[in-house]
């Protein structure tokens, strides 16, 4: 018998067939075309931002060459920068990693496309004539640029935005250091701060088209060459000295340019003056010491063949790091990511020195352990070292060196163990303000726990009845014991409704004590999702709920 269809049948046909082509046409969008335009974009931007360091150094080499030109050049250079960002700039400060995130999380993009392209000529300007000034922060700052034209094009809606931008920014990063898989985590860890297969599919597959682009032009080249390097079990318990090495240079030069950022802001309307003296210091220092002028990775290579004795590597990471904190102190702009790896390579071979007899490991470590310390980011600090030197059988104690480095930096300030992670709940904690007026009874609102034994029948009313996602559980003597939510219940789909509270609460749960710093809270926000948390006495007698969202309120409008 014929089957015969009606209108209906048709119309429903042809709606889901529609409904099917746009999913995929969305998913296609998502995971393929924007990010491959964007990794085209990011891998042309790398090229583009060496070839004008290339004639910038050309330009250099052809009319002076000679390192005594510096105490000359460098001056000038600092003072032209310094005349045409104020003159062209509304913000004038230097572009780093941590403002890139800040942007994209907190901002969701409002990169200036004039001061992206501005940034990336003078930079790759003052690169070539020996400024010593990295690159990644110019170029995290293009790529950005960059992406959020396209967003602006393809009329991107607010949840793809950060995603594209990261894309944006990671693309440009991997085809610069031909590290696709370092900055596939640098946006995952540092700038979204978040791990799952819808994000990470674009950034994968816009950082692998740049870094194709990069390799086909450029070739596969290492940032700088490191022979084969081996260390010994027994050499790892010396490891932490390089970590505490680094943690203590960084937090060194982060103390002076907190200092120069002082002076800048104090001595405003006189500021050339301070930066010629700067560029003058920074040119003769460069003069006597011609191996930190520039990235440096050529000195890098020389240093892993033995052409530095351990003391002329300590002198010159010392004065390498003088001749940062100075450029960067007067508002010269460039990255940190190069000068960070050329400090710690050369002051951990110094260190590695007088550890062992070949302090080769030690330089890859320091250098990874200094990029971390500055950076905050230890995964993505190891893993683009070893990726720009292919040493991958270092993995182990670049990884322990970078992380003991992470929690000499961070046991200072608890907050910044969670930065980035509170750039995502819309805090930044560079701009929090004193927490000192604040205090948790200002915050508790009081919810009626629930008993161990109530069935569980009663608590879905409880829940139906209130807006309440989480309630604290108690013992007869009204003791926190635990704490139940409506992704509890979900257990009584398995189980049956015979259940008790005690059978479905979180037992042990994670609770502050009503005399608890506000450090704590700010650590708590950082590591849950949860609108509110249980606060105790001392002896664990529950006393009410501290609301996150109202502590997150009164922070925000103190901001």
């Amino acid at each position: 018998m014929r089957t015969v269809y009606k209108f209906e049948d048709w119309r429903k046909l042809k709606y889901n067939i529609f409904t099917l082509l746009r999913q995929a046409y969305r998913n296609l969008r998502h995971f393929f075309v924007i990010p491959v335009i964007l990794g085209v974009l990011g891998g042309l931007s790398a090229l583009l931002f060496r070839r004008l360091i290339s004639y910038s150094n050309f330009l250099f080499k052809h009319f002076f060459g000679l390192p005594h030109y510096y105490p000359f050049l460098i001056p000038a250079i600092f003072l032209i920068t310094f005349f045409i960002s104020r003159k062209l700039l509304v913000s004038p400060e230097n572009v780093t990693v941590d403002e890139i995130a800040r942007k994209i999380a907190l901002e969701r993009g409002g990169f200036d496309p004039k001061k992206g392209l501005l940034i990336l000529s003078l930079t790759s300007f003052n690169i070539g004539f020996g400024a010593p000034v990295g690159r990644e922060g110019p170029i995290a700052k293009l790529g950005g640029v960059f992406a959020e034209l396209l967003n602006k094009l393809f009329k991107v809606d607010g949840l793809h935005f950060p995603i594209y931008l990261t894309c944006g920014v990671s693309s440009a990063l991997s085809a610069t250091f031909n590290a696709p898989v370092a900055a596939v985590l640098f946006g995952a860890e540092v700038v979204l701060g978040k791990v799952n297969s819808y994000v990470l599919i674009p950034l994968i597959v816009s950082s692998a088209t740049a870094t194709v682009i990069a390799r086909y032009f450029l070739g596969d080249f290492r940032a700088f060459v490191v022979p084969h390097l081996s260390y010994s079990t027994a050499e790892l318990p010396l490891f932490p000295l390089i970590s505490l090495f680094a943690a203590l240079s960084v937090l060194s030069i982060s103390r002076l340019l907190k200092l120069f950022e002082f002076l800048r802001s104090s001595l405003r309307d006189y500021w050339h003056f301070a930066v010629l003296v700067c560029g003058l210091l920074v040119g003769f220092l460069l003069w006597l010491f011609p191996q930190t002028a520039g990235v440096g990775y050529e000195q890098i290579t020389l240093l892993f063949k033995g052409a530095f004795s351990p003391e002329k590597a300590g002198e010159i990471a010392f004065v390498k790091a003088l001749a940062v904190v100075l450029t960067f102190g007067s508002g010269i702009f460039g990255g940190f990511m190069a000068p960070s790896i050329f400090i710690g390579a050369f002051g951990g071979y110094s260190v590695g020195a007088l550890l062992t007899s070949d302090p080769g490991a030690f330089a890859l470590a320091g250098a990874s352990a200094f990029l971390t310390g500055i950076s905050g980011a230890p995964l993505r600090s190891s893993l683009i070292i070893v990726e720009l030197t292919h040493s991958y059988q270092l993995i182990v104690p670049v990884l322990f060196t970078s992380a003991l480095t992470n929690y000499f930096m961070g046991a200072l300030s608890q907050t910044k163990f969670f930065k980035r992670t509170l750039f995502h709940r819309g805090l930044d904690v560079e701009k929090l303000p004193p927490l000192t007026e604040l205090s948790v009874e200002k915050f508790i609102t009081y919810v009626e726990p629930v008993k161990e034994e109530l069935p569980v029948s009663l608590l879905k009313k409880r829940f139906l009845r209130e807006k309440e996602r989480y309630l604290p559980v108690v013992d007869e003597k009204n003791r926190l014991v635990g704490i139940v939510s409506l992704r509890d219940l979900r257990l009584t789909a398995i189980f049956g409704e015979e259940l008790k509270v005690k059978d479905v609460m979180t037992s042990e749960p994670f609770f502050i004590y009503l005399d608890s710093p506000l450090t704590e809270l700010i650590k708590a926000i950082a590591l849950l999702e949860r609108g509110k948390l249980p606060v105790v006495k001392e002896d664990r007698t529950y006393v009410g709920m501290f609301s996150c969202d109202d502590f997150l309120k009164t922070l925000t409008l103190k901001l």
